[in-house]
C-alpha cells in the first residue's frame, strides 16, 4: 500500500510548537490509517529545523512530488468539526469511515495549521516528548544543563519570549494583541514572591531568545541558570522547561508546549486570560465558546461549576503583582519532595513502614 500522512509546514518560519501540532495530528492519522508517517518539510521553515530532526534541507521536493502523485485527502479543521471536534482521534475514525480510506490502497493525507490546539492531539504527548528527545542536539544539551542544576532544590523554569515578539503593551490590551512580549517586571515580581515564601529553597531556570541587555534588570534581581550557551537549544529547552518543578509561562505556543508535555504546575499571565463569571479563567474568548456549546472549554467549565469545591489545576493564573498563592506553594513543595530519588524506592530509595494500627 502505498499511504502516507503529513503535515505541511508553515513557510513563514512558524515556531516549534505551532510545527509540532499538525506533526502530531498527522502521526495520530498514520496510527489510525496504518500509513507511513512523513516528517515535515522543515527545509521550507527559515528556522532550519530539518538540522533537529534529521530531514534533508530539501525535503519539501519529495513531499511536493508525493502530492502530485498520489490522490491527496486533506484533512482540515472543517473535517475536524464535522467528525465530532473532540479528540482528533475519534474524529479521524469517523472522518475514515466517511471517505472509505481504510478500503483504498493509495493516498496522501494531508494536514496543517494550529487549529484544534494541544488538548485535541493529547494522545500524541508521548510521540512528542520522545520526538524532540530524540532529535539530534536535545540529548547533549540536557546533560550538560543537569550538571548546573541541583537536584535538592526546587527548579523554576521561566520561559522569557522577547526576540520576535513585539514589546510588551498596557496589561488590558494583552487579550487582543497576539505575539506580545510580557513585561520583564512581571517574571521578576513572581521570582520575588516565590523566594519570600520559600527561601533558601529555590533556583530559577531562564529560557529566553533576548538579547543579554533585555534580560539584564531580571538577571541583576534574580540569579539564574541559563541554557543561552547551550547551541541548537530548540527541542532540548522545551524539554527543561517541561520537566521544571514549576513553569513560568510566556504567552506563546512554545510555552503551551512545555507546559503540555509537563506535569508540574505553571503560571500564566492573567491579564491574557478571559475572566468568567462562575469565577475562573480560560484562555478562550467566551463569545467563541458560547458557539460551540460542546467545545473543550464549555466542558471545562461546566465541569468546573459542577465540582467547584474539589477543583484542582495545574495552571495557575498570576496578575501582575505576580503573588502567588499558598496553594501553588503548597503543590510545589509536595511534587518536589516526591521527585527526590532518596524518596522513591525503585530508583534506590526507601518508603517508609506503614504503622501499624
Amino acid at each position: 500500500m502505498l499511504r502516507f500522512c503529513l503535515a505541511r509546514v508553515q513557510t513563514q518560519g512558524h515556531g516549534l510548537g505551532n510545527e509540532l501540532v499538525p506533526w502530531a495530528r498527522a502521526f495520530l492519522a498514520s496510527q489510525v490509517l496504518n500509513a507511513r508517517l512523513l516528517p515535515p518539510a522543515f527545509g521550507l521553515n527559515r528556522r532550519e529545523y530539518w538540522r533537529h530532526f534529521g530531514t534533508a534541507p530539501d525535503d519539501w521536493i519529495y513531499h511536493r512530488a508525493i502530492e502530485r502523485l498520489l490522490p491527496a485527502v486533506p484533512f482540515t479543521e472543517a473535517d475536524y468539526l464535522e467528525h465530532g471536534g473532540d479528540d482528533v482521534v475519534v474524529a479521524l475514525r469517523r472522518f475514515a469511515a466517511a471517505r472509505s480510506l481504510q478500503r483504498r490502497a493509495a493516498y496522501v493525507l494531508i494536514t496543517e495549521g494550529l487549529w484544534g490546539g494541544f488538548y485535541h492531539v493529547q494522545s500524541a504527548r508521548d510521540f512528542m516528548r520522545a520526538t524532540l528527545y530524540q532529535s539530534r542536539f536535545a540529548a547533549a544539551n540536557l546533560l550538560r544543563l543537569r550538571e548546573r542544576i541541583d537536584p535538592d532544590r526546587i527548579l523554576v523554569g521561566m520561559h522569557v519570549r522577547l526576540g520576535d515578539f513585539k514589546p510588551a503593551v498596557p496589561a488590558a490590551e494583552h487579550r487582543d494583541v497576539p505575539n506580545v512580549a510580557l513585561p520583564l517586571e512581571w517574571f521578576c515580581n513572581i521570582a520575588d514572591s516565590l523566594r519570600r515564601l520559600l527561601p533558601d529553597q529555590l533556583q530559577f531556570l531562564l529560557v529566553s531568545d533576548g538579547t543579554p541587555e533585555q534580560l539584564r534588570p531580571l538577571m541583576q534581581r534574580v540569579p539564574c541558570i541559563t541554557s543561552a550557551d547551550l547551541p541548537n537549544g530548540d527541542c532540548s529547552d522545551a524539554l527543561a522547561l517541561a520537566d521544571s518543578d514549576l513553569l513560568v509561562c510566556s504567552a506563546s505556543t512554545y510555552s503551551h508546549l512545555a507546559a503540555f508535555l509537563s506535569d508540574s504546575p505553571y503560571i500564566w499571565f492573567a491579564p491574557n486570560l478571559y475572566q468568567h463569571a462562575e469565577g475562573c479563567y480560560s484562555t478562550g474568548n467566551p463569545e467563541t465558546d458560547l458557539r460551540r456549546p460542546d467545545s473543550p472549554r464549555m466542558r471545562a467549565l461546566r465541569d468546573f461549576v459542577a465540582h467547584r469545591d474539589h477543583w484542582a489545576s495545574r495552571g495557575f493564573a498570576v496578575d501582575m503583582d505576580g503573588e502567588v498563592s499558598a496553594q501553588l506553594v503548597q503543590i510545589l513543595r509536595e511534587r518536589h519532595a516526591r521527585r527526590r530519588w532518596q524518596s522513591d524506592l525503585m530508583r534506590g530509595g526507601v518508603s517508609p513502614v506503614r504503622p501499624a494500627n
